[in-house]
Parts: structure tokens; C-alpha cells; sequence
């Protein structure tokens, strides 16, 4: 079929003219929202995993090199997905076009990872074909999305970023009916975890569902005096303490932990955050020591740490882990891209806390 795929992380408004968020994501995190864990993994993999089931030959990600330090490694593991970290993106797409062409790869998706849609994704292929165009836009109610197909022999012989406006204007653009979100508030972060949750969209929280909405992943431990009401997840590695209340599309991310007597309503505590005792977190983003309140859209940096404090370890050597290779990471190889399953998850439970 000659497909591949090119997911764009960091400097979409520089690629896409995406609307630049309102809150000062800087602030409150350190990587774009598409790398942040949400319900056990990212929304960035959980792209490159639709593209992965579409039969895409080949995924690239490129990452601006300003951002490089917010990607993580990804924890799945697949078949030609690579990497790579630039300096400049526009030059790296068409460069990766060029790519995709001599290893006769067609057609591409060229997409920014903030945008998470669950279009049929061949189906989009298959009209960008049919209409015979340089390249094709999708769009959904609320205007044009930043999700092309590509045609890569076009694409190698002249500008990208003119191509892409050019084809806008001129060609036919593919109507998307089915979930979109576009990521560029935490507000939209909060929407789709409640979508997720609710059954509204079609991403589901890794772990096992123990009870009608309510997810556990492995090795979270939960305290016999924690109550946790549907729909709600907690994450892996988490720890739920005692006299804790847990509730209303709230999501507990991994190595979190929750201490004695707090209640969490309607909120986002991110990896890595040690909530204190007796808290109320409503509508709200918590992120290490740094607290978003989604009501009245304020960040405000927590100096004491017992009252909110991030337990993610220091990091040697490598950006946070990982080795980067600013050209190209090599492939991650494995035989069968389908993710397996979960083993049972080491959580504690007493009888009657969990509630539906």
C-alpha cells in the first residue's frame, strides 16, 4: 500500500498555525500535552498505536529539540517507529518525505501529536487517493485539523510548508465526524480523561477494570479505609492512604501517592505527585509541586512539600533517561506490535470501598 506516517511533537504553530494555548503550559509542565500520561500511557502513543493497527509501514516521530526533554522512551514496543529529535522541523518533514519516497512509501499522514482524533484512518487514505491531490486536510465541526495525507513524491520536489497551503485552498478536504481533540489547553486534557472514563471516546485506561468505571493498574496499592467512586483511575505504582476519598472522572497517574483523609473531585494528579493529608483537590491539575486550577485558570507553584510535592528521581547522564540521537533513534523491533496484556494488578483492596 506504500503508507507511512510522520507525528509531529513541540513547534506546531510554527508547522501548523495551531492556536496557541491560553495557560502558561510552561509553567505547569515541562513536555507538551500530548507526552503527558494520561490513564496509564500518552496520548503520543497511543497515536502511534492507531497507526500501528492501520498497518502503517512506517512511523516517525519528530521532536523539536526544545522539547526532547519531555519525551519519554515509549513503554510499548513496535515495529518500524523511530525517533528523532530537530532543530528544525520544516526541514526535517521534507527531509522525512523524501525518505518515505525512495523507500517507496507513497502517501503519508503528517499530523501534529496534539491533535487525537478516531477517524478511520485508512478510510482517510482512501479518499486522499481518490481525489487525485498533492495532499488532503482533515476538519471536523470546529474547522481544519492539523491531520494531512501526503502525496511523498510532490511533497519531495518543492516546499512543504507551501504545498500544505497550497493544497488547503485548492483541494478537497475529508469531514471528520468522529472524536476529535485538539489539545491546547489542560482544560482539553481534563475533556478527554472524562471522555475516556465516561465511554464517550474509544481510549480506555490501562489496567483492569475491577468494578463498572473504575480501573486499577498494576502494583497501586489502596488503602482498606480509601473509598474510590466511579468512574475513576488509579495508576501504576500509586498509593491510596487511608481515610482517602477518590471521585467524579478523577485520575491518580502512575507512582502518585495520595495521603491520609484527602479528597480528590474532578481532577488530574500527574506521575510522580505526592498530594499531602487532609487536602481538597476539585477541578484541578496537580503536577509535582505545581497546581492548576481549572476553574479559575491560576498556576500556582506550591512551596511547602508537605502539601504537594513531585517524587520523581533525579536523572543522571541522559535526559531523563533516554538517549537521543538528534538524526535518527533507531527502529524498535518487535514481531507482533499488539500490546499484551497486563498482568494481574498487586493493588489492595478492602471489601466495599470501591464504589460504582
Amino acid at each position: 500500500m506504500g503508507l507511512g506516517a510522520i507525528l509531529v511533537v513541540g513547534a506546531e504553530r510554527e508547522i501548523f498555525s495551531s492556536a496557541a494555548p491560553q495557560t502558561d503550559l510552561k509553567a505547569l509542565l515541562a513536555q507538551p500535552l500530548a507526552c503527558v500520561d494520561i490513564l496509564g500511557r500518552s496520548v503520543l502513543e497511543s497515536m502511534i498505536e492507531r497507526f500501528v493497527r492501520a498497518n502503517v509501514e512506517a512511523v516517525t516521530v519528530l521532536v523539536a529539540a526544545e522539547h526532547s526533554c519531555g519525551v519519554e522512551p515509549l513503554r510499548g514496543t513496535y515495529e518500524h517507529v523511530s525517533v528523532r529529535v530537530v532543530d528544525d522541523l520544516f526541514s526535517a518533514l521534507s527531509e522525512q518525505l523524501s525518505d518515505y519516497s525512495r523507500r517507496s512509501i507513497e502517501h503519508s499522514f503528517v499530523v501534529s501529536a496534539s491533535v487525537y482524533t478516531e477517524t478511520d484512518l485508512l478510510d482517510l487514505f482512501y479518499f486522499h487517493r481518490e481525489a487525485r491531490q498533492v495532499a488532503t486536510r482533515g476538519l471536523d465541526r470546529d474547522g481544519p485539523l492539523d491531520l494531512w495525507v501526503v502525496d511523498c513524491a510532490q511533497a519531495q520536489q518543492g516546499d512543504v510548508e507551501g504545498l500544505l497551503a497550497q493544497a488547503e485552498k485548492a483541494g478537497a478536504t475529508y469531514f471528520i465526524r468522529e472524536y476529535v481533540n485538539r489539545l491546547l489547553q489542560p482544560q482539553d486534557l481534563r475533556r478527554l480523561v472524562s471522555d475516556a472514563l465516561s465511554g464517550r471516546c474509544a481510549m480506555r485506561p490501562c489496567g483492569r477494570e475491577v468494578k463498572p468505571g473504575i480501573w486499577i493498574d498494576t502494583g497501586a496499592e489502596i488503602d482498606r479505609g480509601a473509598r474510590i467512586v466511579a468512574p475513576a483511575y488509579i495508576g501504576r505504582g500509586s498509593k491510596i492512604q487511608e481515610d482517602t476519598l477518590i471521585t467524579r472522572f478523577s485520575n491518580i497517574e502512575r507512582d502518585c501517592c495520595v495521603d491520609c483523609g484527602t479528597v480528590i473531585e474532578d481532577s488530574s494528579i500527574l506521575a510522580n505527585t505526592h498530594v499531602g493529608i487532609w487536602l481538597e483537590v476539585r477541578h484541578a491539575l496537580a503536577n509535582g509541586n505545581m497546581f492548576l486550577s481549572l476553574e479559575h485558570e491560576v498556576v500556582i507553584e506550591i512551596s511547602d512539600p508537605g502539601v504537594m510535592r513531585s517524587t520523581r528521581p533525579v536523572q543522571q547522564g541522559t535526559k531523563d533517561g533516554w538517549s537521543w540521537n538528534r538524526k535518527a533513534r533507531e527502529p524498535q523491533t518487535v514481531a507482533d506490535p499488539k500490546p499484551k496484556p497486563s498482568p494481574a494488578p498487586e493493588w489492595q483492596l478492602g471489601a466495599d470501598l470501591i464504589q460504582g
